[in-house]
């Protein structure tokens, strides 16, 4: 491929410290997807080795200066030039768009491309290799005097593929505008911080939730029960997100539980809250003993007490309970071939069965991110999350042993398909 020498200058800002490349029609599967899915380690790779994505993180928000060009990089640029990445990428409607990712097709998409011809580069159809270099333009002598023509944040450089084979990068590389930066795609790893150790000791506020989750995972109540009953009076707005919960399918003794913590309140004024909430714990009951409000615990004499409570008291009250750890289970044999499990699931989500029907537009989003562990423990907890349970169900399924864990989730996808 002879490439004819074109040149354009793009101005550009991000509040998301990334810039990507694109164009809109080869990315229509992800109409469906999540914010900021371009960044996700287990889609990148995939969307860049096909060769419809480029995407890089600047560092920080600001408004970055792009060259694009067919040519090479000047020696102007070269001389402050700073880290570099290759890309491969496949030009296959006749042009390519720049973009702060608000414009890629998603839930989250904020912008029409079409609204913005100063973003888009004419190209020639073909395969590339994409060439993105980073210019400290600030080093440049006279660099901040006014009327000097500045240097370029970025060196965009197109140049035939030509059969050569580019790595995908694990994540949109960083890179960053200085000489001594060096360029990183290496996957960030969370570290939440642990939950605070469970006492034994004491009376919790409980309430009942439909849509209970394991451990490790949030989720949802509204309308359930008096939350804000935990709440002594005078605590300001963020006190509800010091008070641990426990929250179960049913409160009575024996029944699992788990531990959890609000971090999210939304909805208008004069509507019912809804909360968002964590859990860090599986607890079972161990005892209730009368109720909880205005942040006080009032205790009482039989364990349905709550129960037999006027109805503006209850109204305006959590039931108390005490806890205890879970007993142990003993687990049963492995009967459950797991690649073959997972490979039947990730056939569904790829053919449109059962699951990825239900998914609709995720399903290929789902099954980039299935595919890209192997851990046991991971498959558990995407099945959990995305077989039809009810909350009472998921609970208790998460916690049997691992061998008896799985082989309720393969009876439950089985009988998802119609008993097969």
């Amino acid at each position: 491929m002879v490439l004819q020498q074109v040149s354009k200058t793009i101005v550009l800002e991000t509040d998301v410290a990334h810039l990507v490349l694109f164009h809109p029609d080869d990315l229509i599967h992800a109409e469906h997807w999540p914010i900021a899915w371009y960044a996700e380690t287990f889609i990148y790779p995939a969307e860049s080795a096909a060769q419809r994505l480029i995407a890089w993180s600047t560092g920080f928000d600001g408004v970055f200066k792009l060259r694009l060009t067919t040519g090479e990089i000047t020696a102007q640029e070269q001389a402050f030039s700073g880290p570099s990445w290759v890309f491969a990428y496949r030009v296959r409607h006749g042009r390519v768009l720049v973009d702060n990712s608000d414009a890629l097709p998603g839930v989250e998409q904020m912008t029409d491309p079409s609204e913005r011809p100063d973003l888009w580069f004419e190209l020639a159809d073909g395969d590339y290799a994409v060439t993105v270099t980073a210019v400290e333009w600030e080093a440049e002598p006279g660099a901040r005097e006014e009327g000097h023509e500045t240097l370029p944040n970025y060196v965009v450089a197109f140049s035939p593929l030509d059969g050569r084979l580019i790595d995908p990068a694990r994540r949109p590389p960083d890179l960053i505008g200085s000489r001594s930066a060096v360029a990183n795609d290496q996957p960030f790893v969370s570290r939440p911080y642990p939950p605070d150790p469970i006492d034994f000791g004491r009376l919790y506020p409980a309430f009942v939730a439909g849509d209970i989750a394991p451990v490790g995972r949030s989720f949802d109540s509204c309308g359930e029960a008096p939350i804000m009953a935990a709440v002594p009076p005078g605590g300001d707005d963020f006190a509800i997100f010091d008070i641990p919960f426990v929250i179960a399918s049913d409160l009575v003794p024996g029944a699992a539980a788990v531990i959890a913590t609000c971090h999210g309140v939304r909805g208008r004024p004069q509507e019912q809250k809804l909360y968002s909430l964590k859990a860090e714990h599986a607890v079972e009951i161990a005892a209730v003993e009368g109720f909880c409000r205005d942040g006080a615990f009032m205790c009482a004499q039989t364990q349905d007490s709550h129960a037999h409570l006027p109805q503006s008291m209850r109204e305006n009250a959590l039931v108390a309970v005490r806890i205890a750890p879970l007993a142990t289970a003993k687990d049963g044999p492995a009967c459950v071939d797991l690649r073959v499990f997972k490979a039947e699931i990730l056939a569904d989500l790829r053919g449109g069965g059962v699951l990825g029907a239900r998914l609709g537009g995720l399903a290929g989003y789902e099954a980039l991110r299935l595919s890209a562990s192997d851990a046991p423990a991971f498959f558990a907890d995407w099945l959990l999350d995305h077989l039809p349970l009810a909350g009472r169900d998921r609970l208790r399924t998460s916690l049997l042993p691992v061998n008896n864990r799985f082989a309720a989730l393969e009876r439950t996808y089985s009988a998802l398909c119609g008993g097969k």
